[in-house]
């Protein structure tokens, strides 16, 4: 028995302001009411021409519309019958099905291995409904845009292979070189372009060496607490992942027959306590390598942005065994959303990290790396870095004013030398994964201490970022953030001294 669609002429509605074209409106509601059981399987639809009368729509926008829902096998066209909804649409899709369990009463949805890389970590905020103190935040404020504009625009003009075919595996040859004489101006890196392969930023970096170096269930020691990313990328690969304590002198090595593979470390400035590691201790950790031949990856982020004291020479630099790898990023510096890094590698690694990394994706747009070449080359990578700590170092004195200021006694921190982030030691027996999510709650991001951690249980802390806020707005919103943890105190009956 055949069905009327009289039903869709209700359902539609056409919105002649949206700048949605009012053919892909009429496309998506149909769909809609098909996916969703109100028009089954066998109803005739209205003609085109009873549409084009009652929506006020021309016969071309019924018609691109009915063709595309054709075309996907939603519509079935008869020609001198009329138009029905196709015979596979004989239930409601997007419907809740009776006695169908949700997913979370199935058991684990993810496994074993996936569910190592949850984070409390907050992905994204509303600017204007928030106070970000997210660590990782830059100063986009001051990004460089005119220059930057201006080196893209002459590269895009450029219409040949090298810009616009596959790039290279190990990245654009300016680039590389561009890198390798940066590294030896700033970081006194004796390397060479041939030892450059570019990536798609750090993390990129780090999943690449773990698919490359590491097996499953291969033991891989971090730093503990330490970064979430890089420890992360080593569990992804399915590697049984061991924390090593951190003292004031950086990352302790392991005890003889500790177990370990690689090491995953962050000497320049340690992630996320902040500490440098002595020069002692990188002694002793290049022996560790050496004696165990184990690898050392080195994680240099955050290395540029100092403000007091001097840099130590790198692993890297100081390795004759060639056991350390070097991976830095433009992401702090820069943008993170350029998705820019690199690997400094052994010789004989170079080939086999590249061939691993185009398994994985393709390298940066090549129109990104030719710009930043420039940018390095042209000499305003160092002119920004110059401006960039004088402003990270005018935000964090800001910030440290503000908390002292208006958070004594219910959060304590000191000043950093280098980084984008203070600690910031919360007073009481408070769990600083649910005070940092109580926060989000109300407009307020930072980061917990707990999600870094591996087995070692410390204070609760959060990580309080300066990056992103203006010194002038510091004030306001450090206001904010004491508000919120007076409510959450006031809320959940939190021991411990109560601002006043």
């Amino acid at each position: 028995m055949k069905t009327t669609g009289g039903r869709l002429l209700a359902g539609i509605v056409v919105d002649r302001d949206s700048e949605m074209p009012i053919y892909r409106q009429l496309y998506l509601q149909v769909r809609g009411l098909i996916l969703d059981g109100t028009l089954r399987s066998g109803t005739r639809l209205p003609s085109t021409r009873t549409l084009i009368a009652e929506l006020a729509v021309s016969r071309a926008t019924v018609v691109a519309a009915f063709e595309q829902l054709s075309a996907e096998g939603f519509l079935d066209a008869r020609p001198g019958d009329g138009t029905y909804i196709a015979p596979t649409w004989g239930e409601p899709v997007t419907a809740a099905r009776p006695g169908r369990p949700a997913l979370a009463a199935r058991g684990a949805i993810t496994s074993a291995r996936g569910a190592e890389l949850f984070s409390h970590a907050p992905s994204n905020w509303t600017p204007r409904e928030s106070e970000s103190f997210v660590a990782s935040q830059i100063a986009v404020d001051a990004f460089p845009s005119r220059t930057w504009r201006r080196l893209l625009t002459h590269h895009a003009s450029r219409a040949d292979a090298t810009m616009l075919g596959y790039c290279d595996p190990h990245g654009l040859r300016t680039l590389r070189e561009a890198v390798a004489d940066y590294l030896v101006d700033v970081r006194g890196l004796e390397c060479h372009p041939g030892q450059v392969v570019i990536t798609s930023g750090a993390q990129h970096a780090l999943t690449v060496l773990a698919l490359l170096l590491l097996g499953p269930g291969e033991p891989v020691l971090v730093e503990d607490p330490g970064h979430i990313a890089g420890r992360m990328a080593f569990q992804a690969q399915g590697c049984v992942v061991s924390g090593v304590p951190v003292d004031d002198e950086g990352a302790v090595p392991p005890s003889a027959g500790t177990p370990g593979r690689l090491a995953y470390l962050t000497p320049s400035r340690q992630h996320p306590l902040g500490t440098i590691m002595s020069l002692a201790r990188r002694a002793e950790w290049i022996a560790w390598a050496a004696r165990e031949n184990a690898w050392i990856v080195e994680d240099d982020g955050d290395s540029e942005l100092r403000y007091r004291g001097r840099l130590l020479p790198t692993l890297f630099g100081l390795d004759l065994t060639r056991h350390v790898l070097y991976v830095g990023s433009f992401s702090k510096i820069l943008s993170p959303s350029l998705r820019l890094g690199y690997v400094v590698l052994p010789e004989d690694l170079v080939d086999a990290f590249a061939d691993a990394s185009s398994v994985l994706s393709r390298p940066p747009a090549t129109l990104l790396q030719a710009a930043l070449a420039d940018f390095v080359e042209d000499g305003h990578l160092h002119a920004h870095l110059r401006r960039m700590r004088q402003l990270y170092a005018a935000r964090q004195d800001a910030l440290h004013d503000a908390l002292t200021a208006q958070l004594d006694g219910r959060l304590r921190a000191q000043p950093v030398d280098a980084g984008l982030h203070l600690i910031g030691w919360l007073d009481g027996d408070v769990d600083d994964q649910e005070v940092s999510a109580g926060l989000a709650a109300q407009g307020v991001y930072t980061y917990p201490l707990g999600d870094y951690r591996v087995e070692r249980r410390m204070p609760p802390a959060l990580l309080i970022g300066f990056g992103g806020t203006a010194a002038e707005q510091m004030p306001v919103a450090v206001s904010r953030m004491a508000r919120a943890l007076d409510q959450l105190r006031t809320a959940r009956n939190w021991t411990g001294p109560s601002g006043g």
